[in-house]
């Protein structure tokens, strides 16, 4: 024969889980919604914040930690959108990320100009593009085939003035 347990209150047992909780955990909150369930622009704010907290930050700190880890021992929000993204509510291209030429053939010289262009060139083409591009749910820039909106450097970099 099967003994019934005492009924106990849903709020005596939502109090008592409160207490025995440790610091700084939550109730569950769900997973953060992001692309390709959501499109990345029909995001609000609040989800494309709990996106970069909860997808974007940990797939893109080891790549960036694997390519230099001195250079990029702490990787967060400030990483990429700089000191003053907060303030900017996180809007990109960043204000202190390096800027870069805007066009192909000031680039190619650049390239061929500064001996860590070629090295840096290869890992945000190689690496950083395709993954934020399969984070964003957007293709990424291929210049053969240019595809309006696709996830190109200048979505992250500002490019310098053209020279008159």
């Amino acid at each position: 024969m099967r003994k019934r347990l005492p009924s106990i209150p849903v709020t005596a047992v939502l109090v008592l889980v409160f207490l025995t909780s440790p610091a700084g955990v939550h109730l569950a909150q769900g997973k953060a919604v992001g692309p390709p369930k959501v499109a990345w622009k029909k995001l609000s704010y609040q989800q494309k914040k709990a996106y970069m907290k909860d997808a974007v930050v940990p797939t893109m700190k080891p790549i960036f930690q694997a390519f230099d880890a001195k250079k990029f021992k702490k990787v967060d929000c400030q990483t990429c959108h700089g000191e003053d993204g907060a303030g900017r509510k996180f809007k990109m291209p960043s204000n202190d990320i390096h800027p870069l030429p805007n066009t192909k053939e000031a680039f190619e010289a650049k390239l061929k100009a500064e001996p860590t262009w070629p090295k840096w060139t290869e890992f945000m083409g190689g690496k950083v593009e395709p993954a934020m591009g399969k984070l964003l749910d957007i293709p990424v820039f291929d210049p053969k085939k240019p595809v309006e909106g696709a996830f190109s450097c200048a979505k992250c970099h500002k490019l310098e003035a053209a020279k008159p």
